[in-house]
């Protein structure tokens, strides 16, 4: 894909231009995050907070357990209006049990964004200081296959391909 990027942009740019220095550079993002200093005490940070979520949800869980058990035990000898009550409070706690689940892998998420936000600040500033100070027209990023830094002197040619395709 990366290749194919950088094929056509380099086919779209007019001919004058090809006497000017393009300077292309590609990063690998994931890579340069995996050696940042503040992964390991993000990683630590959520990782306790998922084990916190799973201490509670093995709570939740053994009730629900020990709710079944209790019902199997003593379905033979309850009333069905009991018997009813039981399995509704069984169905509840599943219900609190899948929705606990949802919220947790939620909440997780949030805190993994939230966390990481920084430092792919810090990483995106460092990245168009370096194409700034280099001069590069374009770095791509191989992890995500996209353009992470675009030089104020590159062409925008959206106007002259809307121009071909007879469009406003």
């Amino acid at each position: 894909m990366f290749k194919k990027i950088a094929f056509l942009l380099l086919c779209i740019f007019p001919i004058s231009l090809m006497g000017q220095e393009v300077k292309l550079g590609h990063i690998n993002s994931q890579e340069i995050l995996s050696l940042m200093p503040e992964r390991a005490e993000i990683e630590k940070t959520l990782s306790d907070l998922q084990t916190q979520w799973e201490n509670e949800l093995v709570k939740m869980r053994e009730e629900y357990y020990a709710k079944i058990k209790e019902f199997q035990d003593k379905q033979a000898t309850m009333p069905e209006s009991i018997k009813q009550a039981r399995q509704s409070e069984i169905v509840e706690i599943e219900q609190r049990i899948n929705t606990f689940n949802q919220t947790a892998s939620s909440d997780l998420q949030k805190k993994q964004q939230e966390l990481f936000a920084p430092v792919i600040d810090k990483v995106k500033k460092a990245i168009n200081e370096v194409g700034a100070e280099n001069n590069y027209t374009y770095i791509f990023d191989l992890s995500t296959q996209s353009i992470v830094y675009q030089s104020p002197k590159s062409n925008d040619v959206t106007a002259l391909v809307k121009k071909k395709l007879g469009l406003k």
